[in-house]
């Protein structure tokens, strides 16, 4: 299903529905009236099927410096972006400067009119990004390396700046293609952040001349994700100089599809609970009964509706090697797929309420759903509505924590990343 529009009112309610004459838009509240902020996204999917994987980025540098080709704008780089699945940009300003971010935006729209030598040039920058962002940063090429094994076979496996090789071998007449196929009307979200009104927007976007597409426009959605056969990678980074730390991962399927909004909610209590020094949590075994690990961070996901991600990171204690500390983590964590305490879960569960906003409060309301919309709209998703969200809490289930722990301790594809040197010879 394509996405909708999304209104928020001074409640903070969202209600959804089509905008006959201006497609996919959304208006969005907030609590800061002196600030409006305009973002444009765009879906990755629907250029060149044989693209390099470095080209979208390579694409949105280009797009946002054409379209401030007649000024000097100092951080213009600052305000466009690439994921693994879409492009934005933005813009924020007052309410009164509207018209002219739209007028600014509207111009992603245009044909690439950069001349060769200036998108050369720009390719060389997009070089040295790379080097800032991956080179001697053993973190982010794991990263990369995991990815490409734990995500194989689908569009999200592909970094998103690419190898020095593909941006060398980066294209402009490639780039001004791939800028025409993705950034069309019917394939644009508008998302507008701050206390404006739709009609306000509508009358900014008319006054301009902002491109539109009438109607239901073309369906945007994450990228189908298809799980490979299980396996396991170990990639290694023996860094003379690092602080030795290992980087667990696993994707997993679930047995049957959960609506993302509630797998989200459920994925983050867990994340919760592993976290805590609770009976059932993972701290107490690693740091507190044993020091196997100085510290970890843990994190817990969904990818989409079936399939989810857990993601350790760890630093091993004195005298630990790294394959004690995998085998530690992996035993607590298969140690809470036993099943989750009545108490634990109560406690984490109930404390958890402030993940979202205290619904009674209209400001903190609305800030926290322009953040909310503002990410699911980056990712291709439909948001769900205040009333829809409020009654997600009482929708989580000891049931359902442990089912995911289950998920996550059976069969998938795991990789494990050990940086720096490993303690034990």
């Amino acid at each position: 299903m394509a996405l909708a529009i999304f209104v928020t009112v001074a409640s903070g309610l969202v209600s959804s529905g089509w905008d006959e004459a201006y497609g996919r838009t959304r208006v969005v509240g907030n609590a800061e009236p002196e600030t409006v902020s305009v973002h444009l996204l765009f879906s990755r999917s629907g250029g060149a099927e044989n693209a390099s994987p470095a080209l979208d980025h390579y694409v949105e540098h280009l797009t946002w410096l054409n379209a401030f080709a007649a000024s000097r704008h100092a951080a213009r780089h600052s305000n466009a972006w690439t994921s693994d699945i879409a492009i934005g940009y933005w813009l924020s300003g007052p309410p009164e400067d509207l018209p002219a971010m739209l007028r600014t935006l509207a111009r992603v729209f245009d044909p690439i009119t950069l001349s060769r030598e200036f998108a050369n040039q720009e390719r060389d920058i997009v070089r040295r990004e790379y080097d800032l962002r991956l080179a001697n940063h053993p973190d982010t090429q794991a990263a990369e390396e995991m990815n490409a094994f734990l995500y194989q076979g689908n569009a999200i496996a592909a970094s998103v700046i690419g190898t020095p090789a593909q941006i060398d071998a980066l294209g402009f007449d490639d780039a001004k293609a791939q800028h025409m196929a993705i950034h069309q009307p019917d394939r644009s979200s508008l998302l507008v952040i701050g206390e404006v009104s739709q009609r306000q927007v509508r009358r900014a976007m008319k006054q301009v001349g902002f491109p539109h597409q009438p109607g239901a426009p073309t369906e945007i959605a994450p990228p189908p994700f298809v799980l490979g056969q299980p396996d396991h990678r170990v990639v290694t980074y023996p860094v003379a100089d690092a602080a030795p730390r290992m980087i667990w991962r696993k994707v997993v399927a679930l047995p049957e599809p959960v609506q993302f909004d509630l797998l989200d909610a459920q994925t983050r209590l867990l994340r919760d609970i592993l976290a805590s020094t609770l009976p059932g949590g993972i701290a107490g075994p690693l740091r507190f009964d044993t020091l196997i690990a100085k510290s970890f961070r843990i994190a817990v996901f969904p990818i989409d509706e079936r399939h989810v991600e857990l993601n350790f990171r760890a630093e091993p204690g004195n005298d630990i090697g790294f394959d004690d500390l995998r085998a530690g983590f992996e035993a607590a964590l298969t140690a809470s797929a036993r099943g989750i305490p009545a108490e634990t879960y109560a406690r984490v569960h109930e404390r958890f309420r402030s993940f979202w906003p205290e619904w009674s409060n209209k400001e903190a309301t609305r800030d926290w759903m322009a953040d909310y919309v503002l990410d699911r709209a980056s990712n291709l998703r439909a948001p769900m509505t205040e009333i829809e969200l409020a009654a997600l809490h009482s929708l989580l289930s000891a049931q359902d924590i442990d089912a995911l722990l289950t998920a996550l301790t059976g069969p998938g594809r795991t990789a494990t990343a050990f940086i720096g040197k490993d303690k034990i010879k």
